[in-house]
């Protein structure tokens, strides 16, 4: 009997030590996404690294042990996840992709405050005082390396990413069908449907340079004016206004298709520059493509089955 009230006992103290270090976790990692927010909705290294550093530091230094540290910091993920998707200030498609840096920065995080707190704390009658100065240090050092990065931060960077498409069509019934869709079909991949926008159609009103066409998606809108128009070899549009949610960090300059037959076939390229206010950019200008070549790839999957169809 006394046995088993100790073994309640022991598993209520881990229970404890677990729910208390995520909710450290919860408060430095969505207190910290508020006191980092930039109204640009500019993102970087702070927040995406010195931030979870922070988050698994403070973690860290106020539970013991190993496995606690790993378990509140999985359920304070979890805590900050599910409050960033339910106020729909972070969408599915950004939390997934910004995920590995996150880790990556938690985990150091997590190692150096079990580190400081063997070393340091626990081996010091004064360790408590020292704990806590830590803490409250935290802070006021996320803020100072903020406000370091901010002029970098919200540099904006341009990209311009490309697709090519080959099909067995000439190059006047690929331009046909793609100057004006009256409806997308393809079928969805996971990244749109996760939350990455979904274009349903995209409308010509006129044509020749000058020429306003506008791409619906499943929520939002993508307004282009023609600045090249050279049938059926190429348009290009400068974009000129967007309303596409869940990306505040990413806009949109200008797009194009190439148009040219070879060998017989039909080689289309299409090109969409996007501007980005996302950093570090080796990590983020990948992710960035998948975005965006995942958007060619499903209006290529309509031209391809519109072409096929026309045989």
């Amino acid at each position: 009997m006394d046995e088993n009230t100790d073994s309640l006992k022991d598993e209520g103290s881990v229970l404890l030590a677990i729910f208390a270090g995520a909710g450290i976790a919860a408060v430095f990692g969505i207190g910290g996404f508020f006191l980092l927010r930039d109204e640009t909705a500019a993102m970087g290294w702070v927040l995406f690294l010195l931030l979870p550093f922070a988050t698994g530091l403070a973690t860290a230094l106020i539970t013991r042990g190993i496995r606690i540290v790993i378990a509140s910091l999985a359920l304070g993920a979890l805590i900050c996840t599910a409050i960033l998707l339910l106020t729909r200030m972070e969408g599915w498609v950004c939390v997934l992709m910004s995920s590995p840096l996150i880790a990556v920065g938690i985990t150091i995080g997590a190692l150096i405050g079990v580190l400081v707190r063997r070393k340091l704390i626990d081996a010091s009658p004064k360790g408590t005082i020292f704990r806590l100065l830590i803490l409250v240090t935290i802070p006021f050092f996320l803020t100072g390396a903020n406000s370091s990065e901010e002029t970098s931060r919200r540099t904006p960077r341009v990209e311009t990413i490309s697709n090519q498409l080959v099909v067995d069509a000439s190059p006047e019934a690929a331009w046909n069908q793609l100057k004006s869709v009256d409806k997308i079909t393809s079928a969805k991949g996971l990244l749109m449907r996760i939350g990455l926008p979904v274009p349903v159609s995209c409308v010509m009103e006129g044509e020749g340079v000058g020429a306003k066409r506008t791409c619906y998606f499943e929520s939002g809108f993508i307004e282009e004016r023609v600045t090249e128009w050279q049938p059926p070899n190429s348009m290009k549009f400068e974009i000129t206004a967007w309303d596409v949610p869940g990306r505040p960090w990413l806009s949109f300059k200008d797009a194009s298709y190439e148009i040219r037959g070879e060998n017989g076939k039909t080689v289309v390229t299409r090109r969409t520059t996007i501007v980005s206010r996302l950093s570090p950019a080796w990590y983020w200008r990948p992710m960035e493509a998948i975005g965006v070549k995942t958007e060619h790839e499903f209006l290529f999957d309509e031209l391809r089955r519109r072409l096929d169809g026309m045989k």
